[in-house]
């Protein structure tokens, strides 16, 4: 009787061994892996924040969720990025609120020129109702998902040469982002703007291709445009928010709790993006200095001012921003 059983419980065994082995894998030990494509350097802000949504996600998650960083463009430039997350190739991709405002203007408001009175106002609408409202509304004109927003940095012209007015950069050839919002600065005060990807900067600097660029100075020190440029003017013209954007595919691959660690994550991201960018502002500038790596010069500001003055109000007066909105934006304390 007991070498019947045993000899039962080993052909038992057998079957459920090999039936195992066409069983799916439990969903508690399923891996998803997802991809975040960002354009800069790895010793950029928007790096060191995906790092830590990385962590994040995958400590949350209890390892069911990896996040995997292609940085400096290997996923392409941020208009190939935005494709990409619609069309499921990437997962997560940082940008800014100027580049989205493509597909839908009111974004845009931000990066009107001279439209914030400091720094730390920009801060404040990041975090704003109004931006959020803007955001919502993006989402919706799109289909994909904003997860968080953050200050970005302020842009500087890099340069040859000091443009200390807006005469001395008129007729200049300066490099923007290929969007429509980035060149109503450099059209104001008569520059040529020339839409090009950040990773042809370098190149078109050092052969001689722009008088300048339309960068802030972490993106600067990221692609080594000190080593092809002079002068940083330091115009302050620009004020940018920035986003991380999720594809909508994304969150259909994800249960509620993982998707919670995403949010929480991209909360995480913003704080940690924000906070290395004021500290690079604040201190890449004596880095730089100190080093001899490239010269800053402070520049006109009011004749800057006063030769963009009329940009916002005909903004109004053509129909891109309703009044209100601009009111809203100004308020931001």
């Amino acid at each position: 009787m007991i070498k019947l059983f045993n000899s039962c419980r080993v052909t038992l065994w057998f079957a459920l061994s090999a039936a195992s082995i066409f069983l799916p894998l439990s969903t508690t030990h399923a891996q998803t892996r997802l991809k975040f494509g960002h354009i800069v350097g790895t010793d950029h802000p928007i790096h060191i924040g995906a790092q830590a949504f990385a962590e994040h996600i995958s400590k949350c998650s209890r390892g069911q969720v990896v996040v995997d960083i292609f940085p400096g463009g290997q996923m392409g430039n941020e208009g190939a990025l935005i494709d990409q997350l619609r069309l499921g190739g990437v997962d997560f991709a940082n940008s800014g609120a100027s580049f989205l405002s493509r597909n839908f203007p009111h974004l845009g408001i931000s990066s009107q020129p001279y439209i914030f009175r400091d720094r730390n106002q920009a801060v404040s609408y990041a975090r704003s109702d109004v931006l959020r409202e803007l955001m919502n509304g993006w989402e919706k004109a799109t289909g994909q998902i904003l997860l968080s927003s953050y200050y970005a940095s302020a842009f500087q012209v890099v340069a040859q040469v000091p443009m200390r007015t807006p005469a001395d950069i008129k007729g200049k050839k300066i490099r923007i982002p290929d969007a429509p919002s980035w060149a109503v600065f450099f059209n104001a005060v008569n520059a040529n703007p020339v839409p090009m990807a950040l990773g042809e900067v370098y190149l078109a600097m050092r052969q001689g291709l722009l008088d300048g660029a339309n960068l802030p100075l972490a993106v600067a020190a990221s692609i080594k445009v000190p080593e092809v440029a002079k002068v940083v003017n330091m115009t302050f013209h620009q004020m940018e928010m920035a986003m991380l954007l999720a594809g909508a595919q994304t969150r259909s691959r994800l249960n509620a709790e993982q998707w919670t660690c995403v949010q929480q994550g991209g909360n995480l991201y913003a704080n940690i993006a924000q906070t290395e960018t004021v500290k690079g502002e604040d201190q890449l500038r004596a880095d730089l200095t100190a080093k001899g790596a490239i010269q800053f010069v402070d520049v006109d500001i009011p004749a800057y001012q006063k030769a963009v003055a009329s940009v916002i109000d005909n903004a109004v007066k053509a129909g891109t921003f309703p009044q209100d909105l601009v009111d809203r934006v100004r308020a931001v304390k």
